[in-house]
């Protein structure tokens, strides 16, 4: 299971300023978008909320169960996003919600003609070179956990519409253009990590590199995986994962000795032996780089938590 990137905190409301108990609401709205934070202070059931547009809604602390349509319920957790299409509502539970421990996300909705014009900007400006041959949202793929490219970009609109500045309007039309790239591609890794239909270009490159995580695994043979040139490979892959082939294959060895540090009979440098890094010490950076924190301390809080 991929890794998650929570966004930055935001404060609370003042306890004068809230006007409910139950998705106290503060708003922030822009041109192309608005920006709302809801707050939940007290356990809850059934509360049912509907937008107009695409939303795209962050948690920011506590949990919610999240029920769309016909579907289970599920969680919803801080380090993770719901997309979610103009006209579909959902249900939400907060059993655990209360003063000492309040729900809160952030919630992006964008007039559903803002997302066709983005997207049809991207197709025009930025063909995609994949099978696809567009962008496009996956609204079967609505709950996904933020990497590190989603989370930046989201705090980064937040911060805008948050703030008091002259020229946020043009800064977040600027930031939505990345962030519906991010959101794609983010929803791509998404699928990958459910597996890819085998008709996928990619789907015997991903799990060549699946079969030969603990080995050295060369571009070429991942071009002739794809049935591409280098240079063909090299751009299609990043515009449909938004990671480099060599960025992906690094991010899937880190995911591994996550699972591995699980285990307190391993050491560390087994650990980094097991996931194709022969040097201890170069392991533990990029560890720490995409997790925040060293495998060591990683093993640590793992442990404290079970």
């Amino acid at each position: 299971m991929p890794g998650k990137f929570a966004l930055e905190s935001i404060n609370l409301s003042d306890t004068h300023a809230r006007t409910s108990l139950v998705e106290n609401r503060r708003v922030f709205t822009l041109n192309q978008c608005e920006l709302n934070i809801f707050e939940t202070y007290k356990p809850c059931s059934g509360v049912v909320l509907s937008y107009d547009g695409l939303v795209i809604t962050s948690m920011l602390r506590g949990r919610k169960v999240m029920y769309l349509s016909q579907n289970p319920g599920f969680s919803f957790l801080p380090g993770e996003t719901v997309i979610l299409p103009e006209g579909v509502s959902m249900k939400v539970d907060f059993p655990e919600a209360d003063a000492r421990h309040p729900v809160q996300c952030a919630t992006i909705a964008l007039d559903w003609q803002v997302v066709g014009q983005t997207l049809a900007f991207l197709n025009e400006q930025y063909p995609r070179q994949d099978d696809s041959g567009e962008w496009k949202l996956n609204f079967s793929q609505y709950h996904f956990y933020n990497n590190r490219e989603l989370a930046n970009v989201l705090n980064r609109l937040i911060n805008i519409s948050m703030e008091d500045n002259m020229a946020k309007d043009a800064l977040a039309d600027l930031t939505l253009k990345s962030l519906l790239i991010r959101v794609i591609q983010t929803q791509n890794m998404a699928v990958m990590a459910d597996g890819l239909p085998t008709n996928n270009r990619f789907a015997a490159v991903i799990s060549y590199i699946h079969e030969h995580l603990t080995e050295k695994i060369g571009i070429d043979i991942l071009c002739q995986k794809a049935c591409m040139s280098k240079s063909s490979f090299f751009r299609s892959f990043k515009d449909v994962f938004g990671l480099s082939p060599v960025e992906f294959i690094i991010r899937e060895r880190i995911s591994l000795a996550r699972r591995l540090l699980a285990n307190p009979n391993m050491t560390v440098g087994e650990v980094s032996d097991m996931v194709g890094f022969h040097n201890a010490h170069y392991f533990s950076r990029l560890f720490k780089l995409l997790e925040g924190t060293t495998p060591k301390t990683y093993r640590q809080q793992t442990a404290e938590s079970l």
